[in-house]
């Protein structure tokens, strides 16, 4: 996989999707600074050099099941910066905490290519250093979280290091295995499990996720098993 760092861009994931779209093959794509990088539902996130910014690219089969991929990136990630599973926990579909705050969020796009295949790309973000003593926190709802704090020798370029590898290996193994693979995992680190949480307009209680990564949210009409796409889950407050 080719690996190539820019100073600044727009987008690493906007890049890494034409980077593919003009036929060239898995990229690992990282910019020191991000000025038009994006997060689920429109969100924006823009970083510099508190933060680590990067895409991984590469075609897949058009017919592979993508279903559960954002779980089981957040677990390679995880793995690989937390090894004893103690401290970095997921928040379906795509949020990676750490000691109860937000250290990152994964953002999974793809794009139909002129070779008939699918152009994936899964943009990772995460916050390298604290916020500086007085700053703003208004606009962090769920808390900020920084790698250094678990790792206070934690660099970008160490960072990337550590994390190359093991979304390689991630990568391989789930175009064969799809999700299920990853389902036991992700229950170790399942940060809404057995709580009451709102999934779009819908609440219940989490009930861990399915074989295809699906949360199951337990509802007074049952069992109901929910999609990533646009649905963002929420924490609700105990009554």
């Amino acid at each position: 996989m080719e690996r190539r760092h820019l100073a600044e861009c727009g987008s690493t994931n906007t890049e890494a999707l034409a980077h593919l779209r003009e036929g060239g093959g898995p990229l690992l794509l990282s910019a020191a600074r991000q000025t038009a990088g994006r997060g689920r539902l429109g969100r924006v996130w823009q970083s510099d050099d508190a933060a680590l910014t990067f895409s991984v690219a590469l075609p897949l089969p058009a017919e592979l099941d993508l279903a559960g991929l954002s779980l089981a990136v957040g677990c390679a990630v995880a793995d690989a910066l937390d090894p004893a599973g103690t401290r970095i926990r997921l928040k379906w579909p795509n949020d990676l905490f750490l000691d109860g705050a937000k250290l990152g969020g994964i953002l999974i796009e793809t794009a139909a290519l002129p070779s008939g295949e699918r152009g994936v790309v899964i943009g990772i973000g995460l916050n390298l250093q604290p916020l500086p003593a007085g700053a703003d926190r208004s606009g962090y709802r769920s808390g900020h979280a920084a790698l250094q704090t678990l790792d206070p020798a934690a660099t970008a370029a160490t960072t990337l290091d550590r994390l190359a590898p093991a979304l390689r290996a991630m990568l391989a193994d789930f175009q064969s295995l799809g999700f299920a693979a990853w389902q036991a995992a992700f229950a170790r680190r399942d940060l809404t499990a057995g709580q009451r949480v709102r999934v779009g307009e819908q609440a219940g209680v989490a009930r861990g996720v399915s074989a295809r990564g699906e949360l199951l949210l337990e509802t007074p009409a049952g069992l109901q098993a929910c999609h990533g796409g646009e649905l963002s889950l929420r924490l609700e407050s105990s009554p």
